[in-house]
């Protein structure tokens, strides 16, 4: 036997199908760390049974063998392995050439093991390789890292390699078998001891109470034949008296069901035309409720418009003062356009003036100069004296110019300054009031700005509270809904229970006939079934149900003669077989003993009237009930198997022993459906109430959120207002602030030009004062000068007259000049000062006519927003007309089904009163033909009651007879000898049977496990006596192997292997003693890594030396060796090759050389590992795919 072929997919680093051929010889697998060699190995032990994924380095999870993706590969859904071993040896126990052994393992968890392609259990799988070395505990694969563990392990924890390599490991694991089969067998016969023990002391007794219950039954045997007899013939007797009341029996008949038809045929309509009105009840309801709900919303939407149409009032007022300012401003601004023409044709004419007092002082000035040439012509020092007055009267007008213009500014100066005065005390008052404005509208905003939070914050509020209370009214709503839903249901089960009942559902039909018959008048007498009159305490019903069983449904009637008559129906009618409980005939029944613990009587479990004790003990004394089965069984052994024993999950324990149970359907039961009756009646009732609080609690929620939505809504009206307000308060407080900043402005540009004026009048004021001086001083001069020139020519006095003349008008012409300029100026800064306040009276006209537009667009939007909730209101309105058109039809249509329900009713009425009649009268013949039947209902319901016989079942065993006396006679005699013999145990004689031979086969089967005990422990001896004989003779030769091998891969030395306890080969442990060349060597631990390596390598070269595995699979066992030893090895492995197939994995050179065949493992995609094989004979690469 040898390793063809593995094939791996999916498992580990080999996602794709790969399949690796072997031949005989040395075949090594080499590729770099992690390219996925020892995968191949794991491979190998996987597939042949390994179960602990530690094992197979997989991090303790199984899944973990499967292909988990890479960065290009999607992880797989299954690892599978099969390995092909060549078996033309048939050393494994198959008929075929080949063992192909799978296993396939899926991310879920399932895992499967095949066998040449069919499906096997690992237990297969593992007794097929038993001792062929290559098993799961075997030693032909040896992982990486592991040769060294036979070394450092544990002397015990070597025999697992030494057993299987002995060859017994398939002889302990037969001898495991045999001593688990050996523990149950003597558990097994415990067990059937202690059974037949107990069953030994019940075979006595029960063989005695078996023959006299034979004795008892052949007497019954023949008094049943003489009874039969003689009902048989009074049975004959009254046949014929019967026949003549059924002819008029069925005419009645006959009436009351075409009546009963038509009772039912009205009720039926009356009730179509009851659920018809309720529709319309239904349809009325919902209309009221979407009128409700328009109703709501055009409510809201009239306090929608009050609040538009208090915004439109406000905007009028508002838009009112404005237009009120504009006007105003209008008038101011046409008045200051008048008064700045006007100013501004005064500075034209001051200019004109100014431009003509120009041209005359030019003149003057000329008529000046040529005086003066002509002067020139007088001497020098009259030139002299002329120059000088000449400069004197220049210096004086000049002086006079100086004074005159500065008295003209101080003049125009002071004018300005009482006009400034003026214009101060009206921009101070206009800042004042701009400021006071300003202050009451910032005051105005910051209540309007709190009051706006304040809104915010209660529509805040009042909208958490809204929202609660819709969560509280959707709370209630559901919690109505989920109750008027169980509250349907429960009134649908109600009715369908109500109608089960009615209708009698679960009862034979028998029953139902004799109860329509009591209910129609036609029976008198008829109480009712059993289980109308019980009352079971709650839990118990399943018990009771079963205690009765068929029972449940016996017809309780007052006295023997509603009895006959009933059943007279039933024969009549052909409905059927009952069996009847007449008050006046049911003895009671009676348990005799004392009642075991844990156990209660059955009729303790009910209650019923006073009257009904009778039937309730005559059928449930003498049952008991108790828990569980177990306590069943018990109280049943106690009291001998005699009576029956019921359990509250209804499982019965028959007298006699036999046992009956299994599932139960609760709500099957007739107990079981009058018990969900009441409590779906209880259920209801209280689902009413909570359904009616449900609603109330509903309409006051609808009520507070109804209350809420109304505050909301108002305080949203509030809250907009307030914000308008706000709004508009900031653009007059912004309106404001520019205001008082150009009046301002305008103040300190006025103050500051008062301050300039008032300097300037000062300095003015100085420099006439100084002019007026100079023209003192001059004129002290030119008087001077003028008298020394009258002196000197008396003659130029007309010259000095016109001269001065001149001089005098050219002065009065600049002084006018100077004037006439000032005033142009003063002119010309009124007209800018007036020009600069219609500029700020035009702005804010333009303000004003901005914000007019402003308020012109949000009453026009809250117009439209009116309209449209007119128009909506409108709707709403037409919307309620329809709806109360629709109600109004529909009351008219079910006022229409209400007369329609009537006069069905009326005439179910009248049709039900007909059938009460025709019912009456059909009890009447009842009566009359159950006179008549008498002696034959007697007769033939006792015939049943006692042997389940008809009359003509009990004819044919009916014997011939001359005298019914003599029968009489023997029958007298007959019932003597039964009632000798006492209590008599029927079933006595079944159970004595079914105890015998039950008590024979257990004793076979004692005697067979006594049997098979001895022949196991036998066998156990044998296996072990087998086992220590092979175990010690290969322990003997696996040793001298282990010395030889050990000297060869040394080079020389010692080694044996030692058992620890020779007197129990098969449980010591096994120990090692080496003695290298040249070394005394007392621990292995002393040992280098690599002489401990070698010496395992030793050990296991010689236990393949003894019992060579067809194959071995060596991962890199040899990692440790140094070059020599790794010649040794490779030339020793190369040598036994022969006999055993080698498969290494490897990384130094020497074991690749001694190799036929070299496989390749390489990782040419990240975590996906790929094959490459190398024929080292023939120097050829190949891909394995």
């Amino acid at each position: 036997m040898m390793l063809k072929q593995l094939e791996i997919q999916g498992f580990k680093s080999f996602p794709d199908k790969v399949k690796i051929r072997f031949d005989a010889g040395v075949t090594g697998i080499v590729g770099p760390n992690g390219s996925g060699k020892s995968n191949l190995s794991d491979a190998v032990r996987w597939v042949l049974g390994e179960t602990s994924s530690r094992q197979l380095r997989a991090s303790g999870k199984m899944e973990q063998v499967i292909f988990g993706g890479a960065s290009r590969r999607s992880p797989m859904g299954f690892a599978s392995v099969r390995l092909t071993l060549d078996n033309r040896d048939h050393v494994l126990d198959l008929a075929a050439d080949e063992a192909v052994i799978g296993r396939k393992y899926y991310r879920s968890g399932e895992s499967e093991y095949t066998i040449n392609g069919q499906v096997c259990r690992l237990r297969d799988v593992y007794e097929l390789l038993l001792d062929t070395g290559i098993g799961r505990d075997g030693y032909s694969v040896i992982g990486q890292g592991r040769i060294a563990e036979i070394v450092s392990a544990k002397s015990l924890e070597r025999r697992e390699i030494f057993e299987e390599a002995c060859g017994i490991a398939k002889y302990r694991y037969r001898k495991t078998e045999a001593e688990r089969r050996l523990a149950a067998a003597g558990e097994n016969l415990e067990r059937l001891r202690d059974i037949l023990g107990e069953l030994e002391a019940r075979v006595g007794p029960l063989e005695r109470d078996s023959a006299k219950a034979k004795q008892f039954l052949a007497l019954s045997a023949q008094r049943k034949t003489l009874e039969l007899t003689l009902w048989s013939d009074t049975i004959r007797q009254a046949k014929e008296a019967i026949r003549c009341c059924m002819r008029d029996y069925e005419t009645a008949q006959a009436q009351y069901q075409q009546y009963d038809q038509q009772a039912a045929a009205a009720e039926q309509e009356a009730e179509e035309i009851r659920i018809q009105a309720q529709q319309l009840t239904i349809a009325v309801e919902r209309l009221n409720g979407d009128i409700r709900s328009i109703t709501d919303a055009i409510s809201g939407s009239a306090s929608r418009i009050a609040v538009l149409e208090n915004d439109i009032l406000r905007n009028e007022q508002e838009a009112v003062s404005l237009r009120s300012q504009l006007a105003a401003g209008v008038q101011d601004s046409v008045a200051a356009a008048e008064e700045l023409q006007r100013r501004r044709a005064e500075a034209q004419a001051l200019a004109q003036s100014a431009q003509t007092l120009a041209q005359q002082a030019d003149e003057l000035s000329a008529q000046l100069e040529q005086l003066s040439g002509q002067r020139d012509e007088s001497g020098a020092r009259q030139d002299q004296v002329r120059g000088a007055l000449s400069a004197l009267a220049e210096q004086r007008t000049q002086a006079q110019v100086d004074a005159a213009a500065a008295r003209a500014a101080s003049e125009a100066a002071a004018q300005r300054l009482h006009m400034l005065d003026a214009v101060l005390e009206q921009d101070e008052a206009a800042a004042a009031s701009a400021r006071q404005e300003l202050a009451d509208t910032r005051q105005y905003l910051t209540s309007r700005v709190e009051e706006e939070k304040k809104l915010a914050n209660i529509c805040a509020g009042l909208a958490l509270k809204c929202q609660a209370r819709q969560q509280a009214l959707d709370q209630a709503d559901a919690e109505e809904q989920r109750l008027n839903r169980s509250l349907d249901a429960a009134r649908q089960r109600l009715s369908v229970l109500q109608e089960l009942e009615k209708n009698m559902d679960g009862y034979q039909q028998s029953v139902k006939s004799v109860m329509q018959a009591a209910h129609a008048g036609r029976l008198r007498g008829i109480i009712g079934p059993v289980s109308g009159i019980l009352q079971v305490e709650p839990g118990c019903e399943v018990a009771i149900e079963t205690a009765l069983g068929g029972a449940l449904q016996y017809i309780v009637v007052e006295n023997e003669s509603a009895a006959k008559a009933a059943i007279a129906l039933l024969r009549s009618d052909r409905a059927g077989r009952a069996t009847f409980l007449p008050l006046d005939t049911v003895q009671p029944g009676v348990f005799r003993g004392t009642v075991p613990a844990g156990a209660k009587l059955a009729s303790s479990l009910v209650k019923a009237e006073p009257k009904y004790q009778n039937i309730v003990s005559n059928l449930l004394g003498r049952i008991l009930v108790v828990e569980e089965i177990h306590g069943a069984s018990r109280v049943a052994r106690e009291l001998g198997y005699r009576s029956r024993v019921v359990t509250m999950d209804g499982q019965v324990i028959n007298a006699g022993g036999s046992f009956t149970g299994g599932s139960v359907q609760r709500s099957a039961g007739l107990f079981t459906r009058r018990q969900e009756l009441e409590a779906l009646r209880v259920q209801a009732a209280r689902l009413q109430k909570e359904c009616v609080a449900a609603g109330e609690d509903t309409d006051v929620c609808k009520q507070q959120l109804e209350v809420l939505a109304a505050q909301r809504t108002a305080a949203d009206s509030e809250q907009r207002t307030a914000e308008s307000d706000r709004v508009r308060a900031e653009a007059e407080c912004k309106r404001l602030q520019s205001v008082l900043a150009a009046a301002e402005a305008a103040l300190a540009q006025h103050r500051q030009e008062r301050e300039s004026l008032a300097q300037s009048q000062t300095q003015q004021a100085k420099v006439q004062q100084a002019a007026e001086q100079q023209m003192e001083q001059l004129d002290k001069r030119q008087q001077e000068l003028a008298q020394q020139l009258r002196q000197l020519d008396e003659g130029q006095t007309e010259f000095l007259a016109r001269h001065s003349q001149l001089t005098e008008a050219l002065g009065a012409k600049k002084l006018e000049l100077l004037a006439r300029q000032k005033d142009t100026e003063l002119a010309h800064a009124q007209i800018c000062a007036m020009e600069q306040q219609a500029g700020e009276a035009a702005a804010r006209q333009q303000d004003l006519n901005k914000t007019l537009q402003e308020l012109a667009s949000r009453s026009e939007d809250c117009r439209r927003q009116i309209g449209e909730i007119q128009q909506a209101k409108a709707e709403n309105q037409t919307r309620i007309e329809a709806r109360e058109a629709e109600i109004r039809q529909h009351t008219q249509s079910r006022l229409l089904c209400q007369q329609k329900e009537t006069a069905a009713l009326s005439r179910a009425r009248a049709a039900a009163e007909s059938r009460e009649d025709a019912g009456r009268e059909m009890s009447r013949l009842a009566e009359r033909r159950a006179a008549a039947e008498t002696e034959y209902d007697q007769m033939a319901a006792k015939l049943w009651e006692e042997y389940q016989l008809t009359a003509a079942q009990a004819e044919e065993q009916c014997i011939p007879f001359e005298n019914p006396a003599i029968l009489r006679t023997q029958l007298a005699e007959v019932r003597g000898k039964i009632r000798a013999l006492g209590s008599v145990n029927l079933a006595a004689v079944e159970e004595y049977q079914a105890l015998r031979q039950r008590y024979d086969t257990l004793r076979t089967q004692v005697e067979d496990v006594e049997a098979s005990k001895a022949e196991l422990t036998r066998m156990i001896g044998t296996l072990s006596a087998q086992m220590r004989s092979i175990f010690t003779a290969s322990f003997r030769e696996i040793d001298q192997q282990f010395g030889r091998i050990f000297a060869e891969l040394f080079g020389g030395g010692e080694a044996h292997l030692l058992l620890e306890d020779e007197q129990d080969v098969l449980s010591c442990g096994i120990g090692i003693q080496v003695a290298p060349p040249g070394k005394v060597i007392k621990s292995l631990e002393a040992l280098s890594g690599g002489e401990q390596a070698l010496v395992a390598i030793s050990i296991y070269f010689a236990i393949l030396a003894v019992n060579p595995a067809p194959f071995c699979i060596l991962d890199e066992i040899e990692a440790a060796l140094d070059d020599a030893n790794i010649q040794r090895f490779a030339q020793y492995l190369r040598r036994i090759s022969d006999k055993t197939q080698f498969i290494v994995i490897t990384h130094r050179r020497g074991t690749m050389e001694a190799a036929n065949v070299l496989y390749g493992v390489t990782m040419q995609e990240d975590g996906i590992s790929k094959l490459l094989k190398l024929d080292l004979e023939q120097v050829d690469v190949t891909l394995v795919s």
